[in-house]
């Protein structure tokens, strides 16, 4: 998995944005940002996020990936809390989660 170029550049056409512009914007030298375009090299999670800002789109769009479902969003934020959840709930959380069908599994059934 690496960055989707013809569709990275395809946003900086779009756009109208240099290359230039788009390495200032991601805080990385006109070189470094050569190297992404080329497939030469690939940007850091920072470096990605601020092309995806700069863009107007998502770091996982530039990656050509699929956006996360619903259930692995409630996931992530039971995850990113779980610290914060009392023993009680989060056992509760992770039942009634574990319980709950998956989301793409629906989509190819129906």
């Amino acid at each position: 998995m690496g960055l989707d170029i013809e569709l990275t550049k395809k946003l900086m056409r779009d756009q109208v944005i240099s290359q230039k512009e788009l390495a200032d914007m991601a805080g990385v030298t006109e070189a470094a940002m050569s190297r992404y375009l080329s497939g030469e090299r690939q940007p850091r999670a920072e470096t990605l996020a601020n092309m995806a800002t700069a863009l107007h789109t998502t770091s996982n769009d530039l990656l050509g990936l699929a956006p996360p479902s619903e259930i692995d969003e409630v996931f992530r934020l039971v995850a990113r809390n779980a610290d914060a959840i009392p023993n009680d709930i989060r056992l509760q959380l992770i039942k009634l989660l574990s319980t709950t069908p998956n989301v793409k599994d629906n989509e190819r059934k129906g």
